[in-house]
């Protein structure tokens, strides 16, 4: 529906012009040439029943915006009325709208629904002195689209964009309003088969505009024409709700997809530990803010002092041969705990919470010193666990064997056998990885500590009190002695001067006692 009128006083009792629509409808035949068929549509002062496009929106009080806008006072086609609009101009059939701004002229019937009485000329004259020029209103239902809308996915709304200023016999206008077509095809059905509602709609876009302004003559009879046609871009458009199955397979492929991250991110998660692992069972990591540093101070003077207190209360001793093997069990015990509380103090590399932001966000979130010596840990074993690393290394021992041993010793070590693996339990070589694993099992594991610790003590005895070895060994041996670490050899040196000075006190003592009975 449209309403039409030319801005003045009482336009529809007393109008200054006419405004005329033809329904035009051009046929050209074989021979090029158009047939024309005109017919005149009726107006008639518009009522509410005019707009029921717009009454029946929801939230929207048209029925307010009629009495404000005065639409009563406005021009409509007749309720019933239909036109048609298509093609173009050279188009076998080409249909449009045809709005005529005339003069003004009561003695013509061509009204039904509409009997005005023309305005005088002085009352136009004056008019145009005072405003210069007339202008000409056209109110449309229009509707704007939404087509991602569930229920509302148009809304037609009253469009008062269009207007034309003319003034007779100086300046005339011409314009052309295109209008579109929107064909929806909606399917309302949410189950796997299909329920099509189709919806057409008309719609004049803001870009659907031509104007032409024109001088005007003094012969002018029409001072404004307005062209309806029809736009040549159409809108199709498929509207369709996610059905049951769709919505079960996009969730499946979400669950999926959470599932393949998650999976990533514990596989991810998993390779950190695995590193962790790796670094701990290889590397030393330095105390923290050197806090454990003046713990092992703390731990040696009480060492120190517990063996001092210890020799001396032999030393007054009196009391034979079992003290001094009470003695001795308790300076054992002593080192065991000493070497235990050296190896605990040692830090082990943790995946944090912030190591493991820095190392996802590629070290530019909590850059700081645990974070970078954690990062340099994870990049020292993803080197040595690198197969070229390792062939380089094998390649290195090769090297070394090649220059410690002759071609013939090479040929014998080369066919030395396979080492057996059998059923029972072999004996093996303790080693530090040993101890500090059992060191992170139960305590019920005190007793293989206890063992552990007593043949690493065993052996540098050997080593430190062996006669036969030349000078190449005993270089080698200071080597190994000095890569054990100071505060170990420190503990087994302080236990070998207890354990060396009970001896000699229980020497004394027999010696004493055997020149008391030779004296009896």
């Amino acid at each position: 529906m449209a309403a039409f009128s030319i801005e003045q006083l009482n336009f529809v009792d007393k109008p200054m012009f006419n405004i005329s629509i033809e329904q035009r409808s051009y046929q050209r035949d074989t021979q090029g040439n158009f047939i024309k068929q005109i017919n005149y549509l009726q107006l008639e002062p518009c009522t509410l029943d005019h707009f029921q496009l717009v009454l029946n929106q929801p939230d929207y009080d048209f029925e307010q915006e009629y009495q404000k806008l005065q639409l009563n006072k406005w021009l409509c086609p007749q309720k019933d009325f239909q036109f048609t609009i298509q093609g173009t101009f050279t188009s076998n059939y080409f249909d449009f709208i045809r709005v005529i701004v005339s003069d003004c002229d009561d003695s013509q019937s061509g009204y039904q629904n509409w009997n005005p009485t023309c305005a005088t000329q002085s009352s136009q004259v004056e008019y145009l002195n005072t405003h210069e020029s007339f202008k000409l209103q056209i109110y449309q239902v229009n509707n704007v689209v939404n087509p991602n809308s569930p229920q509302q996915y148009y809304q037609s709304y009253l469009d008062g964009e269009m207007y034309f200023t003319f003034t007779p016999q100086k300046l005339s206008r011409q314009a052309n309003l295109f209008f579109r077509k929107y064909q929806f095809q909606n399917d309302d059905s949410l189950l796997p088969f299909q329920s099509i509602n189709e919806k057409e709609l008309i719609v004049r876009q803001s870009v659907d505009y031509r104007e032409i302004t024109e001088i005007g003559r003094q012969g002018d009879k029409n001072y404004g024409i307005v062209y309806l046609r029809r736009s040549q871009f159409s809108e199709y458009i498929d509207r369709r709700f996610t059905k049951i199955d769709e919505l079960l397979s996009f969730l499946g492929g979400f669950l999926q997809i959470m599932i393949t991250g998650f999976g990533i991110f514990i596989m991810y998660y998993n390779k950190l530990q695995l590193q962790i692992e790796l670094s701990n069972k290889l590397f030393n990591f330095p105390e923290k803010f050197g806090k454990a540093k003046v713990k092992n101070n703390q731990v040696q003077q009480t060492l120190d002092s517990s063996m001092y207190n210890d020799s001396k209360f032999i030393v007054n001793s009196e009391q034979g041969a079992s003290k001094a093997t009470l003695v001795i069990d308790k300076e054992k015990s002593t080192l065991t705990k000493s070497i235990l509380k050296l190896f605990e103090q040692s830090q082990r590399l943790k995946l944090s919470l912030k190591s493991l932001i820095n190392h996802l966000s590629f070290k530019l979130i909590f850059n700081n010193d645990e974070t970078k010596l954690f990062q340099k840990a994870m990049d020292t074993v993803d080197q040595h666990l690198d197969i070229q690393e390792i062939l380089y290394q094998l390649q290195e021992l090769f090297k070394l064997k090649t220059l410690i041993l002759k071609k013939q010793q090479i040929t014998l070590f080369n066919f030395t056998p396979k080492p057996n693996l059998t059923l029972k339990d072999e004996e093996q070589v303790p080693n530090r990885l040993m101890f500090e694993q059992a060191l992170s099992e139960n305590e019920k594991q005190g007793y293989q500590k206890d063992e552990l610790i007593s043949e690493l003590y065993n052996a540098w005895i050997e080593i430190k009190s062996d006669k036969t070895q030349n000078e190449c060994q005993y270089e080698l041996n200071q080597r190994l002695n000095q890569e054990l670490g100071n505060e170990i050899q420190q503990y087994f040196q302080d236990y070998l001067e207890t354990e060396n000075n009970l001896k000699k006190q229980k020497e004394n003592s027999q010696q004493k006692r055997l020149t008391e009975l030779q004296n009896l």
